[in-house]
């Protein structure tokens, strides 16, 4: 509200953003609103004729929350009089009905931090990238507003440079019915727009791993300081002057990682077995025609793209269009190679995303926004591109290793070749409209169209294999699996599918002097385009097993084997409070349903149902007809600010999880026969429930600080959807009753520190505690059980530090920086052996080395050393920063 300094209520007073066109008029009554205002910090400015014109410094706009600014004017003769105030930052969020995050660009710019990953981690209640004891792939991923996540298995389509941020969004738990589609968790990534004036900047640093840590990790005493490398930078270019305006970024970094290899062996090399009448240190005869070099063995290359243009064809028009791109080349450790590095797999990712938004200001208290998104992402894997090339036919694909002593392989590749691709046209409409001055009503609608082709072949190798000794041809000779032989399409899995999505909801925003309320209404629907078994006891159409089946051609079985799956529908209320006990204390309670369709690789896994012709349980089904995934979550928290400057939080939560995917213990008997296969079906549960304590001190005397403590349990039946069936499969009797899950972490501490000195130079510090995982011992009490996640790894402590000093010339900034990644060089253990509840330690080894086996590729100490046990060793990376404003 606008009053004059008499208290009286200012009728058409403007309101403006300055520097912007984004502002308001009083009404009759003297109350203002503006609404669809860019997360940021602004200057904002009222004035009125005969009145002196205010300004509002550092006023502070977050996605999704009202910053209320009440303005006092004072009556002047002096035209060009103006005041200038700093607004007051609340350290309470009077209208937050649930635990949310909001980041701005300015914060993240001073963390030790690259990667979106990374700050999401620093998060309370995001674990490994799992939120509040959820499964992976319980979370979506929005940018600008537009979801934008992979539905094969709920990662981000697309990765956003972190110097491309406006605002990061992280909503835990309970969240609006305007966002659907996930259990767990929402990440909205808010880009930069376009400003007025001429900006922009370059970034470039170099790095290497410097750790003492040499019996671990292969070649880490070697330090090149180029091992890492970014180039990066950004234009703000104003087109025309508050018609066309552009903003874009590019970035390229190759990160050399720190799991190495040592390139003795080549794919085409050959080990024989000469027999057991030779002695085992000479009994095999083995090819060498690696060069012996260190190699990076978990190194990535990645290059992204983001541009976004801005029309305003009207003033209550705009259109805005933004493209990204990200392509990623990479290599994930595999120890069996890390003496033949070349036969690993090489991974590939390509995604694009188009967004087109339209954005229509009937008045200045409601709004339509239309959305067109198209994005697409492609995932590939395999050792060589093409497998029909001559020059990569004659090499073996497996085995190639000495089989009496832990050896790594010494010949031979990966027989995967792998590609999949995801596409996704979305439309989306929202309408907001605040039509009183307590109420604000949303509602929207969207329609989602996806495609997903699939392609996996398992190459197969021909039999024999001949001694060098005797042959001067010794090769195996590799080859595509034939789909028209029954025994050989089992190596095949190709299918395409084109499922679609609705969604509707209603909420209301309710902002009361003493209560807040936001309540609403989801709708979703799902149309699988899949379909299941007529007869589960005969899946396989290819190989049939009644009789009357086989007596049938191929196109008759095709008439009655299978039936559609049917569409699915979901309604979920949400309902959220805030009660502001004082200016200082805010109390909030949350609670609703969220469902999600589960990960798209579950419903069209081994879409054929094929099945070998041998005994025991052949494998596993993919179920399109699975019923969406259920979550009843609700949280309780209360924000108490203890002065100007220090504020608390306690935030209680819990999580009733049902209708996972899942494995159930009875598998499906195939007819005729003693073969069996288990099928994903909605069987799996869960429940977490938690606290989290967070103290936050702001920005002043040029320090900052805050810390944030989880306590969590995440109990349930199964971690993964095939848990039970691996547990039926390896004699093991399948959980029915509740365990910690895997990602169950009980204590989580974040700490943040940063420090801005008035001479230009500062620097911020990050710590990290988790308590350890679970983990299943190989031995328990009970001899004829093993029980499951029953003992605990290692606990883990990171610290990460970032330090920077700054120089100005004019309109230029420049500035030095160094960033430090677990700065004390801490040896976390990731993963143990379960017969000992270490990474440093196995029993087996002990048992090797009393049994004397002659070394005859590799020590034992080598084998038993996987670096892909533990965390990263200490990073060091230095760079330089220059940026321009006109």
């Amino acid at each position: 509200i606008v009053t004059s300094s008499s208290g009286e209520p200012m009728a058409y007073c403007n309101v403006v953003l300055k520097g912007t066109m984004i502002g308001a008029t009083t009404d009759a009554e003297g109350y203002y609103v503006i609404l669809n205002i860019p997360p940021g910090i602004y200057t904002v400015t009222a004035s009125y004729i005969g009145y002196s014109s205010i300004s509002y410094t550092d006023v502070n706009v977050n996605t999704d929350f009202t910053t209320k600014l009440d303005v006092q004017l004072t009556e002047s003769v002096l035209e060009a009089e103006e005041i200038v105030v700093t607004a007051e930052r609340l350290l309470v969020t009077k209208d937050r009905t649930s635990s949310t995050a909001s980041i701005s660009s300015d914060e993240i710019e001073v963390l030790p931090v690259t990667e979106i990953s990374e700050l999401l981690s620093l998060q309370a209640g995001f674990v490994d990238g799992h939120v509040r004891g959820g499964r992976s792939g319980e979370v979506v991923y929005a940018i600008d507003g537009v979801p934008v996540t992979d539905v094969y298995d709920g990662s981000s389509v697309v990765d956003v440079n972190v110097n491309s941020i406006s605002e990061l969004q992280f909503i835990s738990g309970t969240f609006n019915a305007e966002y659907g589609k996930a259990l767990s968790g929402y990440v909205n990534i808010v880009t930069k727009e376009p400003v007025r004036g001429l900006s922009g900047g370059f970034t470039s640093y170099f790095g290497d791993h410097v750790s003492k840590h040499t019996n671990i990790f292969r070649g880490i005493a070697e330090v090149n300081p180029v091992t890492i490398n970014n180039i990066e930078g950004y234009l703000n270019v104003p087109l025309v002057q508050d018609k066309i305006s552009f903003y874009g970024s590019a970035r390229h970094i190759y990160f050399g990682g720190w799991q190495h290899a040592r390139s003795e062996y080549n794919p085409w090399d050959i080990t024989v077995n000469l027999g057991p009448s030779e002695p085992l240190e000479s009994r095999y005869d083995i090819q060498k025609t690696g060069d012996g070099k260190i190699v990076p063995m978990n190194w990535n290359e990645k290059t992204n793209l983001h541009g976004k243009l801005i029309f305003k064809p009207l003033n209550t028009t705009t259109l805005k269009y933004t493209y990204l791109m990200d392509e990623v080349r990479y290599q994930d450790y595999d120890h069996s190679f890390s003496l033949n590095p070349d036969g690993n797999l090489k991974r590939f990712r390509d995604a694009q995303t188009h967004l087109l938004g339209i954005t229509q200001m009937f008045s200045t208290r409601t709004f339509l926004q239309v959305n067109f998104s198209c994005f697409t992402k492609q995932y590939q894997h395999y050792v060589y591109d093409d497998y029909r090339d001559e020059r990569h036919t004659h090499y073996a694909l497996l085995n190639q290793q000495p089989q009496e002593a832990p050896s790594f392989k010494t010949g031979g590749t990966n027989n995967q070749h792998f590609r999949r691709t995801t596409s996704s046209l979305l439309f989306k409409v929202d309408l907001t409209s605040q039509i009183h001055r307590t109420h604000q009503v949303k509602l929207g609608f969207d329609a989602t169209g996806h495609k997903l082709a699939f392609r996996n072949l398992t190459l197969l190798q021909e039999s024999g294999l001949s001694s060098p000794a005797t042959s001067g041809d010794p090769f195996v000779s590799m080859r595509v699996p034939d789909p028209t032989n029954p025994s050989e399409n089992l190596a095949i899995d190709i299918y395409e599918r084109k499922p679609v999505e609705y969604s509707a909801y209603v909420q209301d925003k309710i902002e009361l002097t003493d209560l807040i309320v936001n309540v609403g209404l989801r709708l979703d629907y799902f149309s699988p385009d899949g379909y299941v078994l007529a007869d589960p006891t005969d899946p396989d159409i290819y190989r049939p097993r009644r009789t009357e089946n086989i007596e049938m051609e191929l196109s008759e079985r095709l008439i009655h084997w299978y039936r559609d799956a049917t569409p699915k529908f979901q309604a979920s209320p949400r309902l959220g409070f805030a009660f502001p006990i004082t200016d200082r204390s805010v109390f909030h309670f949350s609670f609703g349903h969220f469902f999600q369709m589960p990960n798209f690789h579950l419903l069209y896994q081994n879409p054929e149902y094929k099945f070998g012709p041998e005994t025991g349980n052949l494998g596993l089904a993919g179920n399109s007809d699975l019923r969406p995934e259920k979550t009843i979550s609700g949280e309780v928290g209360v924000q108490q600010a203890l002065s100007d400057l220090l504020s608390v939080e306690l935030t209680g939560y819990f999580r009733d999880i049902r209708d996972l995917a899942g494995t159930r213990s009875d598998e499906i008997n195939l007819f005729g026969g003693a073969g069996r296969y288990s099928q994903i079906v909605n069987s799996d549960f869960g429940f977490v429930r938690g606290v989290i304590f967070a103290l936050n001190k702001r920005l002043a005397n040029h320090w900052s600080s805050r810390i944030d403590y989880t306590l969590q349990t995440a109990k349930g039946n199964a971690s993964d959807p095939a848990a039970s069936r691996n547990q039926v499969v390896s004699g093991q009797e399948p959980e029915i009753q509740f365990v910690r899950l895997d990602f169950d972490q009980v204590h989580t501490v974040n700490v943040s520190f940063s420090y801005a000195s008035p001479l230009h130079w500062g620097f911020s510090l990050i710590g990290q505690y988790g308590s350890g995982f679970p983990y299943t011992p190989s031995q328990s009490i009970d001899i004829s059980k093993i029980l499951t996640n029953t003992e605990t790894k290692p606990s883990t402590l990171n610290f990460n530090l970032r330090a920077y000093r700054d120089f100005r010339l004019r309109d230029t900034q420049i500035r030095f920086f160094t960033r430090i990644y677990n700065l004390f060089d801490r040896k976390n253990e990731l993963i143990v052996y379960n017969d000992s509840g270490t990474a440093d330690y196995s029993r087996n080894e002990y048992i090797k080395k009393q049994q004397n086996l002659p070394e005859i590729i590799n020590t034992l100490d080598e084998y038993y050393r996987n670096p892909a046990f533990y965390s990263e060793p200490r990073r060091i990376e230095v760079g330089l920063s220059i940026s321009f404003h006109e």
